[in-house]
């Protein structure tokens, strides 16, 4: 008998296997320009503007946010360009952008300090070295309101270069982050957000098995029941499955004519124009929507996977790669749950019925590290069951993808070993990591063209503004939800839902998580897949309660200014209005009533003082006010309130002292036997135990001690128990 030897790291053997594979980026002789060696982003970085300047807006149609132009430098970006190099080794194509920009930002800041006369002195000489340097370029550089990434990114690598020579680093005091602003949308609206998203992503889900039903040659049943009841809506089924039915057919005949997976828009119009088309019912968008996710279902299977991953938007896009073989197997500890990984795992065997999925992906700010999201099985709305269902839904474009960039690959090989220009084996080598891309995302779809496109998340506004709106700029799927919500919320005169990025969704599962955890941090950051303790503490208190404690010290103060505006301080209303909102006109008389209600000596409210039951007050004088104070003596007038528990309490432990003081005939006949009864009564039934407990403790120790006088039989004193 041997010990089994489990290999439990499924991950390191096959971590070097991929569909995809990175190449070697073009090599450039010329200084000022080269590529980055980032394993899926190269980013050609190019210098040449920095030595000659730039004096026009470089977007064609003179658009964009250009600043102006600034002069050339050329040893100064000479001299820096090996540092700029260094530091962009394996730098993504956004960090890069953020380099290019500190940089012409210096450019300009330099053209005006030294355009500026310095009084009693002569102007700032031109900038060429580092050398030159001085406390007016740090000044300056303050004055043009540098972030403080970009003052960082030009004092680094200056400081690179001083090194070089033997010089001293400069010491400049970098800027003061500003304080972070995080406007979260209340919970309560967030919950109806992310009932919207759901609902949307069903509505996909029902679309794709219609379209599969159509594939199929079989008749489509999405419909509900409810919806089946009623005859106009599924006459419009009929008719528009006919409609799938016959574009499909045009579509399958073209694919089958031409052997293409995507038949090209002149394909599909088969020799005839797009009004033939048209006038025959037959469109190219729906064709294509039947075969393959369209852009609008991309954007919301994202948005629903990601509210219900706690992952930022970038570690949804990029850190899952869908090249990557085996990507959902059975979790190697817990045959309950499956794991969606972004590297290849060994083969097993796996034949049980898995009752949750684990999805992980890495994390590029954190240094590669795997985040893990989980799911039910049975859930369709899981982040790994969307992920796992839109993987499945793009497969043969994932394949095309794959075709694309073999045959991109061997292009630009060919023109390397013909020994193209750089320029061309540039845009080339371009052409090609953008495929690779394409081909590791999971967010794939057909665009309006009929290209394959997919999720970057460099822009979200890709669809037509809602036509009630009074813009024609663009909208994402977030702004087009969020009015469709609103346009609802305002027939219920409900205040709107407030403007949201997908980057808001991190921040509302991580408040979510502390909320239904009870306050645990631990818990978030769990969800949030943080690796220390610290970290978590400074983001509930930076994203969750900051928003939150701004939010309520706005309304505390706009509350207490409308108050002092009309001469009176209400803290009742006050509170209200801070902690729930407004006041209905309901609530308003309510707190009317319960103040004018009058007390009596044990705290109970009295409906109706001057009209007591004759089996509280016998001898009640028409008119006056009742004096006997027995509320318990099942009086209809008497109001139970939260602040009574004491008095009720009170009158127990008297009532007790009663019962061992008065004989058995006076104690029936005075009614304190049912008195006794429905005070213990109350306080079992509105009050919690332990308050109970010590409210009545603290009356008997009164009473036994002589502090406190009990009606009918006077001091008591004794030890007490």
């Amino acid at each position: 008998m041997s010990i089994k030897n489990k290999n439990k790291d499924h991950l390191r053997g096959h971590a070097s296997a991929n569909l995809v594979a990175p190449i070697e980026a073009p090599t450039n002789e010329n200084p000022l320009k080269f590529w980055t060696g980032h394993p899926t982003e190269n980013t050609l970085v190019d210098l040449h503007a920095y030595a000659v300047g730039s004096t026009k807006n470089p977007s064609p149609n003179g658009g964009g946010s250009w600043l102006g132009g600034f002069k050339g430098r050329p040893e100064l970006i000479e001299e820096l360009a090996p540092a700029i190099e260094s530091r962009l080794t394996l730098a993504t194509a956004k960090t890069c952008a953020a380099y290019l920009k500190a940089l012409r930002k210096f450019w300009r800041t330099c053209d005006v300090l030294e355009s500026t006369q310095i009084q009693d002195e002569e102007s700032v000489k031109t900038l060429t070295s580092v050398r030159n340097l001085t406390h007016l370029h740090e000044a300056a550089m303050h004055s043009a309101k540098f972030d403080r990434s970009s003052f960082g990114i030009i004092r680094n690598l200056i400081d690179d270069k001083r090194r070089l020579l033997k010089l001293r680093p400069l010491m400049w005091e970098s800027p003061k982050d500003p304080e972070p602003s995080r406007d979260l949308i209340p919970d309560a609206d967030a919950k109806e957000l992310k009932i919207g998203i759901k609902r949307d992503w069903e509505q996909v889900r029902k679309t794709w098995a219609r379209h599969d039903a159509i594939q199929s040659g079989h008749e489509p049943d999405t419909l509900s029941e409810y919806q089946k009841q009623d005859q106009a809506t599924v006459q419009e089924y009929a008719v528009e499955n006919e409609s799938l039915c016959n574009n499909w057919a045009h579509f399958s005949r073209i694919r089958a004519t031409t052997g293409k997976t995507i038949p090209t828009t002149n394909d599909l119009f088969d020799g005839k124009n797009q009004r033939f088309l048209n006038n025959c019912g037959l469109y190219l968008s729906k064709m294509r929507a039947i075969a393959f996710p369209t852009a609008e279902e991309a954007h919301i299977a994202f948005h629903a996977a990601l509210i219900r991953s706690g992952w930022n938007p970038s570690t949804l896009i990029t850190g899952i790669d869908a090249t990557l073989p085996n990507s959902i197997f059975p979790h190697p500890k817990d045959d309950r749950q499956s794991v969606l990984t972004a590297q290849e795992v060994a083969e097993q065997d796996y034949s049980e019925v898995l009752a949750e999925f684990n999805m992980q992906g890495s994390k590029r700010r954190a240094g590669g590290r795997v985040q893990f999201c989980m799911g039910l099985k049975r859930d369709p709305d899981s982040p790994p069951n969307i992920v796992a269902a839109y993987l499945s839904r793009t497969q043969s474009l994932r394949t095309q993808l794959y075709l694309d960039v073999k045959e991109a690959q061997g292009t630009y090989q060919r023109l390397k070993d013909q020994g193209a220009s750089t320029q061309v084996t540039n845009k080339q080598f371009k052409k090609l990591q953008s495929l690779q891309q394409g081909a590791r995302n999971v967010w794939l779809y057909i665009d309006y063209r009929g290209a394959i496109n997919w999720l970057d998340g460099a822009n979200w506004k890709a669809f037509a503004p809602p036509l009630a709106s009074n813009t024609s700029d663009r909208a994402s799927y977030l702004d087009l939800l969020t009015h469709r919500l609103n346009t609802q919320r305002a027939k219920r005169q409900d205040t709107p839902i407030t403007v949201v990025k997908p980057s808001d969704f991190r921040d509302m599962y991580a408040r979510w998580v502390y909320i239904q955890s009870g306050g645990n941090i631990l818990a978030v950051m769990i969800a949030l897949g943080h690796a220390r303790l610290k970290s978590t503490s400074g983001y509930v208190e930076n994203n969750i309660f900051s928003a939150e404690n701004d939010a309520a010290i706005s309304k505390f103060m706009t509350a207490v200014f409308d108050g002092l505006a009309v001469g009176r301080l209400d803290l009742t209303i006050l509170a209200q209005l801070v902690r729930h909102g407004e006041l209905t006109e309901e609530m308003h008389g309510r707190l009317i009533e319960y103040r004018s209600l009058t007390r009596s000596r044990i705290k109970v409210a009295c409906a109706d003082v001057r009209t007591p039951p004759i089996n509280v007050d016998p001898d009640h004088t028409e008119g006056k006010r009742c004096n006997t104070h027995r509320c318990l003596k099942e009086c209809p007038n008497a109001r139970f309130l939260p602040e009574s528990l004491d008095g009720i309490a009170m009158r127990v432990e008297e009532l007790m002292v009663i019962s061992d003081n008065v004989s058995i005939d006076a104690w029936g006949k005075g009614g304190y036997d049912k008195e006794l009864e429905a005070g213990e009564y109350l306080l079992a039934e509105l009050y919690m135990p332990e308050v109970v407990e010590q409210a009545r403790k603290h009356w008997r120790e009164k009473i036994f001690v002589g502090k406190h006088v009990v009606p009918g039989v006077g001091l008591v004193r004794q030890e007490v128990a």
